[in-house]
């Protein structure tokens, strides 16, 4: 299992946090997905022999939200 921490801009709310995390943690591959608001970042915890990064990013941008 691999661990990235990606910022993510564009979080206002719980809504966003549950948006996030959920669209993350149903790729095939995610063991885990931890949004912060404050930071505005979002821990993964991921399979890297089943997912890779790039996925996850757009993931995240087809959530809505800008990774970087």
């Amino acid at each position: 299992m691999n661990e990235m921490t990606v910022s993510v801009s564009g979080m206002k709310g719980e809504d966003c946090i549950q948006r996030i995390e959920s669209a993350l943690l149903s790729l095939n591959g995610i063991d885990r997905a931890l949004a912060d608001l404050n930071e505005e970042t979002v821990t993964i915890v991921y399979d890297e022999d089943a997912i890779d990064p790039s996925a996850i990013m757009q993931t995240i941008e087809d959530a809505g939200y800008q990774p970087s």
